[in-house]
């Protein structure tokens, strides 16, 4: 409990300290160090790690952030690319879900194929941080929605920060569909999108059932940061490819119902 609450603070200090170089493009150590309340020693071992992970570049005596990485997220252009696999997952997912369910979903292209078929659902509760999912659901009259407040992150159409995670914590949800951006058997489930890693943790732990959801694509592959191990997750659905079936046998192993379509 100890080591788990030690990572969870870790990981809240390194994102408060990309959110203040959001607002400040770049601080020095001694100015985290103040406003953070945490010794400089503490603040240089965290510029280093951000920095190992792509997120910032160290500065003599501070640091400035990185341009973000790449994230996919449900514009028109990455919902066309893998369009006809991305349905054929969607309408597994959908087969998955029972009418009267809540559900938490996090942001993707593939994610929004799924809210699409989830208007065949009736009672639905639907609860995301995803200002593009919410405005496609938002007129949806056969499900209650739930908007997670908190910064907004324009570039990926999220809220971020501590305001959504104590709005997540009110809830528990039948089941989570989640996408990703790397799916490996050895590195887990990992993302481009750092500042919501630990949203997406949340949203694992108060899931009762956890959906991985990605195309063929994603399949071995291994993005900027490590979201969870995949034996968090109870299945994967993902469409055909000859060259991944070695790796989703391993993904098998590890526990995961496994669905290709």
């Amino acid at each position: 409990m100890k080591k788990t609450h030690s990572y969870e603070t870790k990981s809240n200090r390194k994102n408060e300290i990309l959110e203040l170089l959001d607002k400040n493009k770049t601080l020095r150590v001694s100015d985290l160090s103040r406003i953070l309340k945490t010794s400089v020693v503490t603040i240089r071992k965290d510029l280093d790690e951000l920095e190992q992970e792509g997120a910032l570049t160290r500065t003599h005596g501070g640091a400035v952030k990185n341009p973000a990485p790449h994230r996919e997220y449900p514009s028109c252009a990455q919902k066309e690319k893998n369009r006809e696999a991305k349905m054929a997952i969607a309408s597994a997912v959908a087969d998955l879900i029972q009418d009267g369910e809540s559900l938490f979903i996090n942001v993707g292209s593939t994610c929004s194929y799924v809210c699409e078929e989830l208007r065949q659902k009736n009672n639905l509760i639907l609860i995301t941080n995803s200002l593009t999912l919410f405005n496609q659901i938002s007129s949806y009259d056969n499900a209650t929605l739930f908007f997670l407040g908190g910064r907004y992150d324009r570039s990926m159409q999220i809220t971020v920060g501590d305001d959504v995670l104590a709005q997540l914590s009110k809830y528990t949800a039948d089941k989570l569909i989640m996408g990703m951006d790397g799916v490996d058997p050895a590195a887990g489930a990992t993302s481009f999108n750092h500042t919501e890693d630990l949203i997406m943790h949340q949203m694992i732990a108060q899931a009762h059932e956890k959906i991985l959801v990605v195309d063929d694509s994603k399949i071995g592959k291994v993005a900027f940061a490590h979201i969870a191990d995949l034996n968090k997750f109870d299945i994967l659905v993902t469409n055909y490819n000859k060259n991944n079936i070695p790796i989703l046998n391993e993904i098998e192993r590890l526990g995961l119902r496994v669905i290709v379509v």
